[in-house]
């Protein structure tokens, strides 16, 4: 169901095969909280739900660290046609990064990786020379850098961003603000700092996860709000984080939470955040 004339597009969208795929962040100590997700989910299980509230296309978003999950999400853009593009996963520390992301970059979907500060131990991982060095390698080829970081990795970005002016960097989960416990005065400063720069955009997902085991509209309505002020609909992106999200709601609530927070956008700006932004960021066709 487009609005007006643009795909609706989730930009945030993970599959895994619990028997293959390397998800190293289902640590024993998350084992209890993360049991629901022990399983596969693939896009059978997701096609009926997106159909159900009209979203046209989907960006897989890494969730696991392999050649072979690599290769499966390719194949599965090739036999999906309403999967559009692949943001994967490469190790940005290695000396044959440049190697690596010129072999994912054969595959027509391949648009992107994502740095994973938030599995990383050193919190200053994301400036570590040897992964700028990588980040680098990424610039180059134009190509996206998701981040999946925390509050307390943003003052990291700014930095990426005055470096690799020409690089696309997209804040997944908005960098997962603190909703539960309401805390939100660093989180603002931290966020805010980002503005000034162009090439960071945010990304609408993850949040209901956040707010504690049962999300409301108005828990993240003061976030969202922030977000929209600061940066505007047109530098934000909508993602469902399925099937992460589960825990907290199923798809086709996560969406009509987002269509709420949403709801006061005129027409054109709910299709830049639900649509054009994401054609523009991932350079989707159409």
């Amino acid at each position: 169901m487009p609005i007006g004339t643009v795909p609706i597009t989730d930009t945030h969208v993970h599959f895994w095969d619990i028997e293959r795929s390397d998800l190293y962040w289902m640590t024993p100590e998350l084992a209890e909280q993360l049991k629901p997700l022990r399983r596969s989910f693939g896009p059978e299980d997701l096609d009926p739900e997106r159909r159900a509230v009209g979203v046209d296309r989907i960006v897989i978003v890494q969730a696991a660290r392999s050649d072979w999950d690599h290769a499966w999400w390719f194949s599965l853009c090739d036999r999906y046609p309403w999967i559009v593009a692949v943001v994967g996963w490469v190790d940005l520390a290695a000396p044959d990064v440049g190697e690596r992301l010129d072999r994912s970059a054969r595959h027509r979907a391949f648009r992107g990786v994502r740095a994973t500060a938030e599995n990383e131990p050193d919190p200053d991982w994301l400036v570590r020379p040897e992964v700028w060095r990588g980040i680098a390698a990424v610039a180059e080829r134009g190509l996206t850098l998701d981040l999946l970081v925390r509050v307390e990795h943003l003052p990291h970005v700014p930095r990426l961003a005055e470096r690799f002016p020409e690089l696309t960097l997209v804040v997944d989960h908005l960098a997962k603000p603190p909703i539960a416990s309401g805390d939100l005065a660093r989180w603002r400063d931290r966020m805010a700092a980002l503005v000034p720069y162009p090439n960071v955009w945010c990304k609408l997902s993850g949040l209901l996860t956040e707010a504690g085991p049962q999300p409301t509209v108005e828990a993240l309505r003061p976030v969202v709000a922030f977000a929209l002020e600061r940066f505007g609909p047109a530098r934000l992106l909508w993602g469902s984080d399925w099937p992460v999200a589960t825990l907290a709601a199923d798809y086709r609530t996560t969406f009509g939470v987002y269509q709420q927070l949403t709801s006061d956008l005129s027409e054109a700006e709910r299709a830049a955040v639900f649509g054009e932004n994401a054609a523009r960021v991932y350079r989707l066709p159409g």
